[in-house]
């Protein structure tokens, strides 16, 4: 009976809020009452912001089912390294080859990170989850330092370039007996 009259007094909760959502935003524009909303895209957002409401989520559900929270974390974190596989296309040399073996070698280590968390009895979300986001987080420095190399060093045509200028401006002097 008592959960009877719950059940009853969380519909009515439901149904109050829920009429009360839809007047407010029919008061918005009394033209089109109940025009559709226009909300952002998720990939409109920030990744930032997408990473911070994942992490949100994963606490959230690390508490109640650990084992949910490190699977979650480890298939946002294995898309993050795929990511950073493309955005390493970029890079030239045998930097691209030796940063595709960092991502490879970065995977992985977070598949391993990821079962053995949840070999165990009652994994620990928290410590797993952590280690895995640190593993994303420094091939992204890496990605970083290789970008920032590139952009410092010289090109090889500007390289060419430079000796042309210092040939030309040096003058030979014939040197006779």
């Amino acid at each position: 009976m008592v959960i009877s009259m719950t059940n009853r007094l969380l519909a009515l909760v439901i149904a109050l809020a829920l009429s009360g959502g839809i007047a407010a935003h029919a008061a918005q524009d009394p033209q089109q009452p109940l025009a559709p909303i226009a909300l952002p895209s998720a990939s409109a957002l920030p990744a930032a912001l997408q990473t911070a409401a994942s992490r949100i989520t994963e606490t959230a559900t690390g508490a109640i089912d650990p084992s949910a929270a490190i699977r979650s974390a480890y298939q946002r974190n294995r898309v993050a390294l795929e990511h950073l596989r493309q955005q390493g296309s970029q890079l030239k040399g045998s930097a691209h080859p030796a940063f595709n073996q960092l991502i490879s070698d970065d995977e992985r280590a977070l598949i391993e990170i990821e079962r053995a968390a949840l070999a165990t009895t009652r994994p620990v979300a928290s410590s797993t989850i952590a280690a895995m986001d640190k593993l994303v987080a420094s091939a992204q420095a890496e990605l970083n330092r290789q970008i920032a190399r590139r952009r410092t060093r010289p090109s090889i045509s500007r390289k060419v370039e430079a000796v042309r200028l210092v040939a030309k401006s040096r003058v030979v002097y014939p040197t006779g007996a």
